[in-house]
């Protein structure tokens, strides 16, 4: 293969012209420099870019531009985006794992390693950064890759507003506004709203959303930033395979029958710092959750039930400073995530008078807490004038904590409390090589560390007392070996990667309101990732982003059905693939600058089945989508949006609920949809 990409760079470079484009900058790496020159492969999705993937109500609609990823809008606000990098993080049923968030240096992902993208403010973005491969694992344990959103600077001045409204006939609807001002004196400022709701894909899918963003850059190299999220949504939870061929746009009976539903609230504050060498990063988070399931009463009979409501109320503190000294970074972070976790039934009274989907007795309490103390160091050595050294380290320890509150006086719902200390050191090398003008090749080889969220260690797989201490953290031995080219006519990125995974954090069981988990023995991903952008005249411009992915069990292991369960009797056999991870998946995207005031584009996606468990018992068929847009700038600060997604009206999977209890698996994706959007940004 490094044979094959030397070969490869030798003939772009002769073919390309010497004038080279504006250079991409990456912001968020330990050292940042243009994407040509990181020994890593990582893509950059530009504010343009943003704004012509869709209304920017979702990450997930510009994510699937970059290789390697698979992001997937739900049709489900209750449960976040579906997100994984080479495979990684796909295990999670809800939110983000194996996977560090970041905006604006500022951390997206609890201590833990759990995180959420629903406080992304899209419309502030200047680029979004998709770090993919063993350097991610310089962000710490449970970094199987990095996305860090970067927002545009505030600008000093007078006064200025600007605000886009977005309608779409699926009963969806958005209003953005901002507003930016300040002097040389007091610093450029920005304060940022916007209001999304949606009347749902399906039924008890209702949904909105509110986010506050506000920035203050009170002097060169000082920003101080403010978040405020507001999220209340409906749940229609998964449908079995019957249920979606009888009606793929249903809930499943449970969903109305429990009123599933989740309230989230989170708030964040942050100040950063970058002055004479020096890099800091300082934050403080609140998050609040409460969310109804549809667990029958009668499960919860069971003593040892957590209940059908979830409460939880989660604070994270943390700092990160680094120094940067000639060609060396180092740095330290401390973060801290306290919680306090509540279960209750969702029920009140019994039959016939028995009510559902309202909050009824405590069948739960704990108070958890993850510390992590880290440090780490990252240089660039050049060894020639074409071939540069990048090592890097980092050191540190977890220690993980949950302290049980709900034990009953009989005993048999016994102590769940339980810690553990986790230590990683984790390495990683690489070589960039300069073979020609605009073109490098590079290689990487590193470790990375992903150890259990709190959420993952509560419940033995037994169903005994106690947390489940049995469960590793999940080792990696990641490399690839790629090529970069950047020339007047567009750029390209062409990556071979592998890695080998050792205890891999699996489903046990989920029953019950319970998921247990396991390690497997091992597993591998290997794969071909190609992203690229072409240029032929000033007017096009098309980009393609291609992976293939094999990820597989390389050794068989056993699982459980439901609890008790002294000994595992399912075999998840080798060469099972892992759930929810796509083994190929495209995107090609052409825009036209038809005139001075019109554009058109349009979008061509496909991805192969999802398998829906462990065993691969069943799958959600592959298939293929078409969007299409149109932009009418009417006036320098006015500009018109129409888009169709999902041209074809093409009936589909968006996503699967990978182990889900209930085999409610699959999670249907919109038909036709017809949006506009105006957008008012002053000059």
């Amino acid at each position: 293969m490094i044979e094959l990409l030397f070969f490869a760079a030798q003939a772009v470079g002769a073919a390309a012209s010497p004038t080279l484009l504006e250079p991409v900058v990456v912001t968020g790496a330990a050292r940042p420099g243009p994407v040509l020159n990181q020994p890593f492969a990582v893509s950059v999705i530009d504010a343009d870019s943003l704004l012509r993937s869709g209304p920017g109500v979702q990450a997930s609609e510009a994510l699937t531009r970059v290789p390697g990823l698979w992001a997937a809008d739900r049709g489900n606000a209750a449960q976040d985006v579906q997100l994984s990098i080479r495979g990684f993080g796909a295990r999670t049923s809800f939110g983000v794992r194996g996977i560090r968030l970041w905006v604006d240096g500022l951390p997206a992902s609890a201590t833990d390693g759990s995180g959420a993208l629903t406080n992304f403010p899209l419309a502030q973005a200047e680029q979004i950064e998709v770090l993919r491969g063993p350097f991610s694992t310089l962000y710490g344990v449970n970094s199987g890759g990095v996305i860090a959103l970067r927002t545009r600077a505030p600008e000093a001045g007078p006064l200025r507003a600007a605000g886009s409204l977005w309608w779409a006939d699926s009963a969806q609807r958005q209003v953005q506004a901002q507003a930016e001002g300040g002097d040389s004196k007091s610093g450029p400022w920005r304060l940022a709203a916007s209001h999304w709701r949606s009347d749902g894909q399906r039924p008890q899918s209702q949904a909105e959303r509110t986010l506050l963003d506000a920035r203050w850059d009170p002097s060169p190299g000082w920003s101080l930033r403010a978040n405020a999220l507001s999220q209340p949504a409906q749940d229609p939870l998964g449908l079995t395979r019957d249920q979606w061929l009888a009606d793929p746009d249903g809930s499943a009976p449970q969903a109305t029958q429990f009123n599933t539903r989740k309230s989230l609230q989170q708030q964040q504050l942050g100040l950063t710092a970058d002055v004479g060498g020096w890099a800091l990063r300082t934050w403080a988070a609140q998050r609040q959750v409460v969310q109804w399931q549809a667990i029958p009463a009668a499960t919860q009979a069971a003593v040892s039930s957590p209940g059908g409501v979830i409460d939880l109320d989660r604070t994270q503190l943390g700092v990160d400073l680094r120094r940067s000294i000639g060609p060396v970074v180092l740095g330290v972070q401390l973060e801290q995530q306290s919680e306090a976790r509540r279960g209750f039934e969702n029920f009140t009274g019994a039959p016939p008078a028995q009510q559902l989907g309202v909050t009824g007795a405590l069948r739960r309490d704990e108070r958890n807490r993850a510390r992590s103390a880290e440090v780490y160091a990252q240089a660039e050595l050049p060894l020639t004038d074409a071939l540069t050294l990048y090592p890097g380290l980092r050191l540190g320890e977890l220690n993980l904590r949950s302290q049980d509150r709900f034990i009953t006086a009989d005993a048999r719902n016994g102590d769940d409390s339980g810690a553990q200390r986790l230590h990683h050191a984790l390495p990683v090398i690489g070589l960039g090589l300069k073979l020609a003008e605009g073109t490098r090749a590079f290689a990487s080889l590193g470790q990375a560390r992903e150890t259990p969220t709190l959420n993952e260690l509560a419940y033995r797989p037994d169903g005994s007392a106690g947390l489940n201490t049995a469960l590793k953290p999940q080792r990696s031995t990641q490399g690839e070996v790629g090529l970069k080219h950047r020339a007047n006519w567009g750029s390209v990125e062409l990556v071979a990667f592998a890695a080998a995974t050792q205890d891999e954090i699996v489903s046990a069981r989920n029953s019950g309101g319970r998921a247990a988990f396991t390690n497997a023995t091992s597993t591998r991903r290997q794969g071909l990732e190609l992203q690229a952008q072409w240029r032929p005249t000033p007017g096009w411009r098309w980009e393609a982003a291609i992976t293939t992915l094999s990820a597989r069990v390389r050794a068989p292991y056993a699982v459980c059905t439901a609890a008790p369960c002294t000994s595992a009797t399912l075999t998840v056999p080798a060469g099972a693939r892992l759930p929810a991870v796509p083994a190929q998946q495209a995107r090609l995207d052409a825009a036209w600058q038809v005139s001075e005031h019109w554009q058109l584009g349009a979008t061509a996606s496909a991805r192969s089945r999802l398998w829906v468990d462990e065993r691969n018992t069943d799958a959600a068929p592959g298939h293929g989508l078409l969007a299409a847009w149109a932009r009418w700038q009417i006036s320098p600060a006015h500009q018109l949006l129409v888009r169709a997604d999902n041209l074809l009206d093409r009936q589909h999977i968006a996503s699967v609920i990978a182990n889900e209890a209930n085999a409610r698996y699959f999670e249907p994706g919109p038909g036709r949809s017809i949006s506009l959007q105006w957008r008012y940004t002053p000059d």
